[in-house]
């Protein structure tokens, strides 16, 4: 199908995209134990259907996106709007990129909103893409190999960033989404790290009982569109919405942990135990050769997430 009208639409699914963060700021600022998830379902923002993956191409180095300052992808054919261009959102995306490259010594190549393509008619711009370097250098035109891909939302959807786990884990061993939510009156935001591994392994909740069965094996596997972990590490709890939602994804009991509860002890400082992402180096160097000099887990502090993000909300 031809694309047409395509300042009209494009401005349609900006104002949506605004209204849709309006709507989530509201949620934020809600006290009420909501478990629904109706919002999250209904926020796709479909600008085109039946696009080619050639046609979205055309589309994409056309200009028009960048009069309207929105992120897309294509989807299945469809040309999805999913965020607003934010100083949090690069910021974020900039020191996550950073800490990548330094922990790797420069042993990983890192992409900042690399175009991947995931299918016949499916192609996302990834914020953060890293692969082994390569000697020799890959020919121009070798399709790139991830093995770590981050994804940062400050508008774009639980819903949406969770959806992306089906197509990344063809290609990738790592997938981290950490999501920003809008500030509240009394200055605090929540924030949300949620970490996907395609060998998605998870300490058995059966040894939490007493006196498990003899045998019970350590650790159970987990299909790869269930989250291995996540982790509420701002400074407002985490909405009930977003509970709700991380929970109906099937993950672990006790894989959801931070600051959920105004009782529980919040990220508020660098270091805090409970508050760090570790992903074993050997993930993110494949054949699983992990060069020399290279620290065993390459290891997020979300405090110092938490801080960029704070600065720029």
């Amino acid at each position: 199908m031809p694309i047409s009208n395509i300042e009209e639409n494009l401005e349609l699914a900006r104002n949506r995209l605004v209204e849709l963060d309006r709507k989530e700021r509201t949620t934020e600022e809600s006290t009420t134990e909501e478990s629904t998830t109706t919002a999250e379902e209904s926020s796709k923002i479909v600008i085109f259907s039946d696009v080619s993956l050639e046609r979205y191409r055309k589309f994409r180095g056309g200009g028009e996106l960048k009069r309207f300052n929105i992120y897309v992808r294509l989807v299945r054919g469809e040309v999805i709007a999913y965020e607003i261009p934010s100083p949090v959102h690069a910021s974020v995306a900039a020191i996550l990129s950073h800490l990548l490259l330094l922990w790797s010594n420069r042993h990983l190549v890192v992409y900042s909103e690399l175009d991947i393509t995931v299918g016949t008619t499916s192609e996302y711009c990834t914020d953060i893409a890293a692969e082994p370097r390569q000697t020799p250098p890959p020919t121009p035109g070798s399709v790139l190999q991830p093995t770590i891909i981050i994804e940062v939302a400050r508008t774009e959807t639980l819903n949406s960033l969770d959806s992306l786990t089906v197509d990344y884990f063809n290609l990738t061993q790592v997938y981290l989404a950490i999501k920003i939510f809008d500030r509240r009156q009394d200055s605090t935001a929540a924030m949300l790290a949620i970490l996907y591994l395609r060998n998605n392994q998870v300490p058995n909740p059966a040894l939490n009982v007493p006196n498990p069965p003899p045998n019970t094996p350590p650790m159970i596997t987990l299909a790869n569109t269930t989250p291995n972990l996540a982790i509420s590490f701002g400074t407002a709890p985490l909405n009930h919405q977003s509970t709700a939602f991380i929970n109906n994804t099937g993950i672990s009991i006790g894989r959801l942990t931070g600051f959920l509860q105004c009782t529980d002890i919040a990220c508020t400082a660098a270091g805090m135990q409970n508050y760090q992402i570790t992903i074993p180096a050997n993930l993110l160097f494949m054949p699983q050769v992990v060069p020399t000099g290279v620290p065993n887990n390459f290891t997020i502090d979300l405090w110092e997430v938490q801080q960029e993000a704070l600065y720029h909300l």
